[in-house]
Order: C-alpha cells, then structure tokens, then sequence
C-alpha cells in the first residue's frame, strides 16, 4: 500500500518507464472521501481505458463540501485508495483544482463519472477546464457509466455527528427542496444590482503566544507574533454579496487612522464586483479594532478599538446622501449594514427608507455602541437579521419570550420577513403573518464567531428579496453561519460555489 502512495512532484518520473514501455495511463480525480461500491465500479471501468491507474486526492483545505468535510483526511483517504487493488498509484493534489496533478501526470485518459457528462450541472465549472487541460497534454477526457452512489448521502446517514434537531430539520427540508431549486434560486439571484451602506470596520489580529504572568503585576506576558489586518464591517458583507450577485455598490465613509494608511488594504481586499464610492472624513478615522489573540486557541484576549463616534458633519452627510441618490431608482436591494460607528446617520436613513427598492437591515450592538443603536431606529424595512441579545435590547425587554420579541419588531418595522439569530440555539425565521421557523444549527466546530451573523445579513437578504420562504432562508442561513464560523475573522468570504457545494452534501 505505502508503495503505491507517492508524491505529485515524483509522479513523471515513476511513469515515464510505463510510458516508454507503451503503458497507457488512466487518471482519476477527487475527494473520495468515503470509499463505497460506486467508487470501486467507477476506477473498475476507468482501468478499463488503458493499463495504469493513478487516482488523485483532493488536499483536505481544498475539498469545500462544508464545515464537518472531509470526514477522513487526505493521508487516511490515500491510504483507503492505495488499498484497493485497481489502483496503481495515489497521491495527493495540493491544490484547489486538478489542473496540477494533470500536467504532471499527462494521463492518456482524464476519467470521470457520468454526473460530470453535463457541464452545466457541475457547480464548480471545472470540467471544463480540466477538459482543456488534459487535451493540452495530449490526453482525452472519458466518462463511466456505472452505478452511482453518494458519499455525502452515506456519511449523512451514518456518520452525520449533527444534533438530532440537525438531523430532523434537514430531513423536513429535503423533504421539499432538491437541490436543484437552490440552483435555480441562486441563478434568479445572480442577476441582482445592490447597494450596500455601512461602516468600514479594520479587524487587526495581532496574535501572541503568552508566556505566563509578570512577576510584579497581574499583567499577561506574552511574546508577538504575526499580525493580519482584514476587511470587516460593510467590506466584509460587500464581499460576501458580491459573489452571489451582478453588481455590488458600495457607499460608506473613510478616514485617516493615526500609526498607518489603510486605503491600498482597503482596495486590495474587496472582491472585484464591488465598486466602492466614499466620503472623506477629516475628524473621523477609519475604524480600527485591534485584537490580540492567544496564537494557539485562538481566544481573544484583550482589544482596542480607534474611533471617533461623534456625529458626521453637515457637509459629509450630504455628500453620502446625494451619492444614494444617484443610485436608489436603479438598485434591487438596499443592504444596510449599521454598526453604529456614525455612517447611519437620521438623516441618512430616512433617505434609504423612501427608496423604492428592496430594504434589508441590521443594527448591531457591540461595545462601541451598547444600549444606543437599536433596530427601532428603522421605522420601516422589507427584511431585517439582528441576534437574540440585541432583538432583546431593541424591545428593553430583558425576559420576554423571542418568539413574542420577534413578532413584535415585525410589527413596528412592517418586515415582510425577519430573522433573529440565537447562537448555539440555531436562528428564527418568521413571516409577515407571523409564521415562523426555527433552526438548530449545523455546526459546534467554531473557529471564529466575529462576521458569521454579517455573513448571514449577506445572503439571506438575497433570498429575503427573491421571494424565498422562511424555511430557505433558515436553511442557507445556517449553512452560511456554518461556514462563516470555520473563518478566522473576516479573512474570506462565503462564495457562491462553496455554499452551492455545501447545501448539495446536505441535501444529498
């Protein structure tokens, strides 16, 4: 078995005999995470192409079925591959698309099974692009035609380490939904225009490694390590939009910070979609909220925010409404992402209010903010997302039931639909007829809870615009959240073909 199991970079040579001695040379490709019958039929039939199988692993980074993917890891996976006797050799692709393995490889044949036989089935539209690569090596791309099973369906069904709240929600929605709607909802999506409104949040990590208490004072010591600065605040859901939609407009403020220069960061780190139009503020500087982080646990240990929450001059509130006026008779969805840092001003909203398109809010309470930046600041909304604690505080209802605190705000804002999330309890999604849904959540494995609810702003406000019903947007919501937790801040963003790849190993 270790025999067959080599690296990608020793492939051409261990081939280059077969090939001089006339050996053809069948490649497969994938996660194969779960080793089942409809594998072994599929190398089977491959084999079948010429004389010497060589299967290729998807590197566990690279897999994006999800959160709790792959089950078994890459070294694990190899080795179940290398155990069986069709397979000649195995190695691991690290990379996040075949394109590596072959060009080193050079297979005579490039085989897949018969659900890649309809390019525009496959989510990620890569076989394409695999197709062309082997045929630039000389190869042909061919196709099985043999049983097929799941992976994804198996591991759902026995493996599934999922609540059994989890497991009965998923069970209803596949009940009503195939993945193939979530297809369709999300290309309906894709051709959406969005103005976004926010502050601009800089997330600084500066990771550390303590080392054990001062001798002298109660203080932590610990020895630096690597800093990261990411896009947070409105940047980080403008990316997450971005990916879903056909144009993203961005309108916020930007300002000068005191130790460095932000705007190329700024620039570097939006998706290409967005187009960002932004007042100058001279008294107010771009928010920066620098956290220092137990490089190991990744807890957080202590931060300090810049900021100047004063209100905005005359003269930059208007600037910042007369550019939404350009914009509100040509969007689909206005998204405002209020953190309470000065961008929302009265003003501001009332103009975001009277647009004739489609209004999704949140009003997030943080630190900055705590008790003063409350959803009943909106006096009407299409959708709103807000968190149990602030949907609490925006009622002064410390005790009440959510599910009456959530009926209520839908009232006062007359939210076509509505959601508030609930941390490990899951989310709740309700109607307008006050119709509601409760989720429990996909996920416990958290790396990282800063910018999931953003994330779940971004998309279901898309879903909430489409017409989606409570019970969509509760499912991809938390799909999102799942995903958005396994991020270190907002490092990335949620893509549309991770999340389609996602919801289709839930539903399988």
């Amino acid at each position: 078995m270790q025999q067959k199991i080599v690296k990608l970079t020793e492939i051409e040579e261990r081939l280059s005999e077969l090939k001089k001695a006339g050996k053809r040379i069948v490649h497969c490709h994938g996660c194969f995470d779960l080793i089942h019958h409809g594998h072994i039929k599929h190398f089977e039939a491959a084999k079948k192409f010429g004389d010497v199988l060589v299967v290729t692993v998807t590197e566990d980074k690279y897999v994006n079925k999800g959160p709790d993917r792959p089950f078994f890891n890459q070294h694990i996976r190899a080795e179940n591959l290398s155990a069986l006797e069709v397979v000649d050799f195995v190695a691991v692709n690290f990379a996040s698309t075949a394109i590596p393995a072959i060009e080193k490889i050079c297979p005579d044949f490039y085989v897949k099974g018969q659900d890649y036989k309809v390019s525009e089935q496959d989510v990620t539209g890569g076989i394409l692009v695999e197709k062309q690569a082997v045929e630039s090596v000389g190869g042909k791309l061919v196709f099985t035609e043999e049983v097929q099973f799941s992976s994804s369906n198996l591991i759902n069904q026995f493996f599934d380490e999922k609540g059994e709240d989890a497991k009965h929600f998923l069970k209803q929605i596949k009940k009503k939904y195939n993945f193939s709607h979530f297809e369709k909802l999300f290309e309906q999506i894709s051709k959406k225009k969005v103005l976004i409104v926010g502050d601009i949040i800089l997330d600084e990590y500066q990771f550390v490694k303590p080392i054990g208490k001062a001798s002298k004072s109660p203080t932590i010591t610990s020895i630096r390590g690597k800093s990261e600065v990411y896009a947070g605040g409105v940047l980080a859901v403008a990316n997450h939009v971005a990916d879903f939609v056909d144009e993203v407009i961005l309108v916020t403020t930007y300002g000068k910070n005191r130790d460095r220069e932000y705007w190329d960061l700024i620039q570097e780190n939006l998706h290409e979609k967005v187009k960002l139009i932004t007042v100058k503020t001279s008294n107010h500087p771009t928010v920066l909220k620098s956290r220092i982080v137990d490089e190991v646990f990744k807890h957080k240990l202590f931060e300090v925010i810049e900021i100047n929450d004063q209100p905005l001059n005359d003269q930059v509130e208007q600037e910042l409404i007369k550019e939404i006026e350009k914009l509100d008779q040509s969007v689909d969805i206005s998204l405002i992402a209020d953190f309470g840092h000065g961008v929302l001003t009265p003003k501001l909203i009332e103009k975001l209010q009277d647009s004739p398109s489609f209004l999704a809010v949140n009003a997030q309470t943080n630190s900055a903010n705590l008790g003063y930046n409350l959803l009943t600041k909106y006096k009407k909304c299409d959708y709103f997302s807000i968190d149990k604690g602030e949907a609490h505080l925006a009622l002064h209802k410390k005790f009440d039931d959510i599910s009456m605190i959530h009926h209520e705000l839908n009232k006062m804002t007359a939210a076509k639909v509505s959601s508030i999330t609930l941390g490990i309890n899951g989310t709740s999604v309700m109607g307008a007829n006050g119709n509601q849904v409760t989720a429990p959540i996909f996920n416990t494995d958290v790396v990282d809870t800063i910018g999931a609810g953003d994330a779940y702003l971004s998309i279901t406000s898309l879903l909430a615009e489409s017409g989606a019903s409570i019970e969509e947007i509760a499912f991809v919501g938390n799909a999102v959240g799942a995903m958005a937790v396994k991020i270190m801040g907002n490092k990335s963003y949620i893509r549309r073909v991770d999340l389609l790849k996602y919801l289709k190993t839930l539903l399988a």
